[in-house]
């Protein structure tokens, strides 16, 4: 016999509706995929010595690695963490659509 937590989540999507839940899945799945496209993209390259900024000021490469999978975690963190929420409330909605409500 298996055992675990259960728990109840009351959860609020900020500006999404019920039509749009699916989409926004489709979204966050998209966001995960291109980050990793783009993790993929900066592994195979020969990296430079240097990176430029906006004002075509030089910095070193490793520092603008460091930068860029700084953001990547970021934006991975809430693409994941979103489409947690998502779900669950695709699964509150096909499963007990009367707790599911908008306003």
């Amino acid at each position: 016999m298996s055992w675990g937590t259960y728990y109840k989540y009351d959860g609020y999507l900020l500006r999404i509706s019920k039509n749009e839940l699916d989409d926004k899945v489709d979204e966050c799945d998209e966001t995960i995929r291109r980050i990793f496209r783009e993790i993929i993209a900066y592994m195979a390259m020969t990296p430079p010595l240097y990176a430029k900024d906006c004002e075509g000021e030089e910095y070193p490469w490793v520092e603008h690695i460091a930068n860029q999978a700084r953001q990547y975690q970021e934006e991975l963190e809430e693409a994941i963490a979103l489409r947690a929420r998502l779900q669950d409330c695709l699964e509150t909605l096909h499963e007990h659509p009367e707790d599911v409500t908008e306003g």
